[in-house]
């Protein structure tokens, strides 16, 4: 860790270096991290520095306290990954919905086109198996949805783009909440029709009409948010 400049805000500074030794791996899950006073006399700052930028990481599910044992890095969810990334003086969670909405339709939008060009016969029969099971549990929305995020993760696979992939990975977490949300209102009757029509014009090597449908299929979601 560097020494702290004093010309900017001590505890932005602080939780900055802080936040950079867990989401980097300096310090991993389940280590504990030194002691206030370890930390105070490492950055040159005063123990009330440090406690502020401590209960900011805390509040973003990056540490743990535990009562006469110390504080402990916690395990990052991709959800809590992406917080730690994002300045705190945004909040995500207000209108989250529609952030992840728009973030699908960048992503998912132009992926199709690449899972058109790359789609194997071996993905076409993975994608209907999911649809398949989209209709078993159609009545069952909270496993229903799992299985249409599945689909939707499916598709970022058969794009065969690590970046996209990695993109998705880190998304998992808000995209499963988003999703389970809109279906609880929405039901699975669109969904089902969606994703066979959307297979259909992958099977059929349609990029245009893949294309339209995704995005057809994504702004009915927004009618639900």
């Amino acid at each position: 860790m560097k020494p702290i400049k004093k010309r900017e805000s001590l505890s932005r500074q602080v939780f900055e270096q802080l936040k950079q030794q867990i989401i980097t791996g300096k310090w991993e899950p389940g280590e504990k991290i030194p002691s206030e006073n370890e930390l105070s006399e490492m950055l040159n700052v005063s123990r009330v520095t440090i406690r502020e930028a401590l209960q900011t990481l805390v509040a973003l599910d990056l540490l743990e306290k535990k009562q006469g044992e110390g504080t402990f890095v916690k395990e990052l969810s991709g959800e809590t990954y992406i917080d730690a990334l994002l300045p705190t003086f945004v909040n995500l969670k207000r209108s989250k919905s529609f952030s992840v909405h728009e973030y699908r339709k960048i992503i998912e939008v132009g992926a199709i086109e690449l899972v058109v060009e790359r789609v194997t016969d071996e993905d076409i029969v993975e994608l209907k198996k999911i649809l398949n099971n989209m209709k078993k549990y159609k009545d069952d929305l909270e496993r229903f949805a799992l299985e249409d995020l599945n689909f939707h993760l499916t598709l970022c696979q058969i794009t065969k783009n690590p970046i996209i992939e990695k993109a998705n990975f880190l998304m998992k977490d808000y995209l499963k909440e988003t999703m389970s949300e809109i279906i609880k209102t929405m039901g699975s009757e669109d969904g089902i029709r969606y994703h066979g029509e959307i297979i259909e014009a992958i099977e059929n090597k349609d990029k245009e009409a893949a294309k339209e449908l995704m995005e057809k299929h994504l702004d009915n979601n927004l009618n639900y948010i």
